[in-house]
């Protein structure tokens, strides 16, 4: 019984570990998704992360084993709404997907 809880809290916990690196990241302003910005945050991440480039829609790493961190992407959207457009960082969020 002990072997199975063990069992299942680490796959658990591997799968939250993983959930959070995408291969596609833009974002969104007030609930839309926003092209430019996503085009902006992306030349931002990929100043540090040269294995991502922008699509024409959003931001890529399709590497095996590399992804994008959807959390510190969003953190990178609200900087370039703020810095390249003037905006409140509050209006600005992540999308991830794939």
């Amino acid at each position: 019984m002990k072997l199975s809880t063990i069992a299942i809290t680490l796959l658990t916990l591997g799968s939250t570990a993983t959930a959070r690196i995408h291969h596609n990241c833009g974002c969104n302003v007030r609930g839309r998704y926003d092209v430019e910005l996503s085009r902006a945050a992306c030349a931002l991440w990929g100043a540090t992360q040269p294995h991502t480039w922008f699509d024409g829609y959003s931001c890529i790493d399709k590497g095996l084993g590399r992804g994008i961190d959807g959390q510190p992407f969003e953190n990178t959207c609200k900087e370039a709404w703020d810095v390249n457009f003037g905006g409140n960082r509050n209006d600005a969020l992540g999308h991830c997907w794939h």
